[in-house]
């Protein structure tokens, strides 16, 4: 539910001309300030000192999954719709569990139901996220929507147009990043237990490495400026919510039951999404 509120007002504050690089930097350098004095009071008896070798591991943890994939992931957001990017988020459990299975960490047991159900899930992900990629089916009509922004509908349907399959590239890679993240996370939290330090070193980390990126890509050191509206909301939300309580229970969920089981429910999103970007933004749906 909290990242269907996320892609929601990212959409929205991107259509308003937020640059997505600011957005990625502020979130991060927002949650390691208020993920670090928790991390410092509640794990400085349990928390391992840190070395070379663990934090060059949480540097490209923060590289994978934060830095590229929300760079890569709000890119194609900006090129598409918020159904259309939650809709090929479909694949991410797939994609989780291929790797999972190719690093040995889960087993597919194809022999069992259960390892047969895997693999019939697996495929059907990955049809769907093609199917949604390549066909666009009728429109579904909605009543009583209530445009954010006024502008969004043409705006969005430029881009549908024009740069679909680039946003669906984009979006694609970064999925595949944060597949890769999910994963990653598992192998580190052995070397570093300690959840919260660990979140906000990555934070830190990542704020760093996108501010880099957003110093080499946006020359408009206006786009820095945020005023009191949705931009800020959007960066505040994204910061704490998702980057700060999201990540920690994220990696909760990966140490308890894996991370295939943390990936399985995002084709929940697709739903809320779906729902409240035709009320809220007034995109279209289509069957298909």
């Amino acid at each position: 539910v909290a990242y269907a509120g996320l892609i929601i007002i990212s959409k929205a504050a991107l259509t308003t001309g937020m640059s997505y690089f600011v957005l990625v930097v502020y979130r991060h350098v927002i949650a390691t300030v208020v993920l670090g004095p928790l991390a410092y009071f509640l794990e400085r008896k349990t928390r391992p000192s840190i070395t070379l070798y663990s934090f060059f591991m949480i540097f490209l943890l923060a590289l994978c999954g934060t830095t590229i994939q929300q760079n890569l992931y709000f890119a194609g957001l900006k090129c598409t719709s918020t159904t259309f990017g939650s809709a090929l988020g479909n694949a991410i459990p797939a994609i989780t569990f291929l790797m999972a299975v190719c690093l040995r960490l889960e087993k597919a047991r194809i022999k069992t139901l259960a390892g047969q159900a895997k693999v019939l899930g697996t495929m059907i992900c990955m049809i769907g996220a093609l199917v949604v990629t390549l066909y666009k089916g009728p429109i579904i009509p909605m009543f009583g929507s209530f445009h954010v922004h006024g502008k969004l509908h043409s705006h969005e349907t430029h881009n549908l147009n024009k740069d679909w399959i680039k946003g669906a590239l984009l979006m694609m890679t970064s999925y595949t990043a944060w597949c890769a993240w999910f994963i990653f996370q598992a192998k580190i939290t052995k070397i570093y237990p300690a959840q919260i330090s660990l979140i906000t070193l990555m934070c830190f980390s990542a704020s760093l490495q996108s501010t880099v990126i957003a110093f080499i890509f946006e020359r408009n050191l206006a786009v820095w400026a945020l005023g009191w509206n949705l931009q800020l909301l959007t960066v505040v939300y994204a910061g704490i919510v998702i980057s700060g309580a999201g990540y920690c229970l994220q990696m909760w969920c990966i140490n308890k039951k894996g991370p295939v089981f943390a990936a399985m429910f995002n084709p929940v999103v697709l739903v809320i999404v779906a729902i409240l970007s035709s009320i809220l933004l007034g995109e279209r749906l289509y069957l298909g």
